[in-house]
């Protein structure tokens, strides 16, 4: 489907840094969120409203599934592909989960895709009876979804986000994830081409990641020599700069994140996104190569073999001001918070995430304790670290205030608080959305 929403859901936010493919993928299908579907029959009443709007859509493309972004099982409840045959029969219909991280498909929506079974033997984070794809399964189904980087589709969710920047006041942004729908080469060529026409005054850097590589069979040797050739290919409004991203643990969103004891309230310890030894592979051919590494790090027991990973490649090629950066920062120890500090590393935040899930997760996944704690910028504060606040977009709204907002008042959306010893001021999170995000990009000359 191919409507973009008229503004992002929940209620407002953006960062230094984004997800480029996310957010144009997102502004170029439909949006079903918890904000507009607080509960799971009405989720039903809202994705059943959009595919009929679709079904009697005459310019619609009959080889494009409805792809419906924002579910959330908490919100939401279960669904499966039974449930969406069930709903809707033979018309192709997907969701796409909250985190950007999932996707579930109904029979139909599989069989024009041509996607099979045999498709998902290999990749471990795919459930075909349900049809539910997570993760590294995603790569089963990504390939076969040429109409996300559809030119004119995509131009339509760039155009859109360039817009977001705009009415955010953002003049420099970060996308955390070029590549991420599998075609460098297009997808470098359609960001230009709508960048660099736009009088909106903002840059953009694009940071390639890891999983584009993994997906294709790889080593970091051969990653670093492609990465390496679009260094050169620069405007004044896109640019490389040596940045790469690692994926340490699964989306906060979804529930995957790795904890260390007592982990999640049913047990379950979380995901890593590729063996660890794999990912540290990466980590030491980029980190010789001198450029900044970035981690999609959430949960305690992941910023552990993060931290781990910044004492060995210092260990093997020392380097001074690196701004080894843990990315999402949605939950650390004090210690932890400690060890980064005399590491030289530094936090890129994403204080939505408490606005948003610590209600939730504290009485479903991860109790009291740890969701009231989530986000612990007050740690890093006390330890006197630079930090930055993002969005993650379209994880959340893409406005730097309203970041800022969450961060000083830790309110959730339904009104609680949480730890107050998190908090930081206005001053420090203005600072966040200003110089000390643009430090975190090497931005700050």
């Amino acid at each position: 489907m191919l409507l973009p929403p008229p503004f992002f859901p929940d209620t407002a936010l953006r960062k230094p840094s984004t997800d480029l493919g996310q957010a144009t993928a997102a502004l170029a299908i439909l949006c079903l969120t918890s904000f507009r579907a607080q509960t799971p029959g009405r989720c039903a009443k809202a994705l059943k409203a959009q595919v009929a709007a679709h079904i009697n859509n005459p310019d619609r493309d009959q080889a494009v599934p409805l792809i419906s972004w924002g579910y959330h099982q908490l919100w939401h409840g279960d669904i499966t592909r039974s449930t969406l045959d069930k709903w809707f029969g033979d018309e192709p219909v997907m969701i796409w989960h909250r985190s950007f991280h999932e996707m579930i498909g109904n029979t139909a929506s599989f069989e024009l895709l041509g996607v099979s079974e045999k498709d998902v033997e290999t990749p471990h984070e795919a459930d075909w009876a349900n049809g539910h794809f997570w993760e590294n399964g995603l790569a089963a189904l990504v390939p076969r979804m040429p109409f996300l980087l559809q030119p004119d589709r995509y131009k339509v969710g760039m155009q859109s986000f360039v817009e977001m920047l705009h009415r955010g006041g953002v003049t420099a942004a970060m996308d955390m994830g070029v590549w991420g729908v599998g075609d460098p080469v297009g997808e470098a060529r359609l960001i230009h081409a709508i960048m660099d026409t736009q009088e909106a005054p903002a840059r953009l850097m694009l940071t390639p990641i890891i999983t584009v590589f993994l997906s294709r069979g790889l080593s970091p040797e051969q990653a670093w020599e492609q990465v390496e050739s679009c260094n050169a290919s620069h405007s004044d409004r896109v640019m490389f700069d040596n940045h790469f991203k690692l994926m340490m643990d699964g989306a906060i969103f979804s529930g995957l994140s790795h904890y260390s004891f007592p982990v999640y309230k049913d047990g379950y310890a979380g995901q890593w996104m590729a063996p660890v030894e794999v990912t540290y592979s990466y980590a030491e051919t980029f980190w010789n190569a001198g450029y900044q590494l970035h981690a999609h790090t959430n949960g305690a027991a992941s910023a552990e073999v993060l931290i781990d990973f910044v004492r060995r490649v210092q260990a093997q090629n020392p380097r001074i001001d690196h701004r080894f950066t843990l990315e999402h920062f949605a939950y650390t120890t004090e210690d932890q918070v400690n060890q980064m500090h005399a590491l030289g590393m530094l936090g890129s935040a994403n204080p939505y995430y408490q606005y948003i899930l610590a209600d939730v997760y504290a009485d479903q996944w991860l109790g009291e304790g740890r969701a009231r704690n989530m986000v612990p910028l007050g740690a890093l504060k006390r330890e006197g670290m630079r930090f930055g606040l993002h969005s993650d977009c379209p994880v959340a709204p893409l406005i730097p205030l309203t970041l800022a907002w969450a961060a000083v008042n830790r309110t959730t959306i339904n009104g609680n608080k949480n730890a107050e010893a998190q908090k930081v001021s206005v001053d420090d999170a203005l600072r966040a959305i200003t110089i000390d995000a643009a430090w975190l990009m090497r931005m700050e000359d």
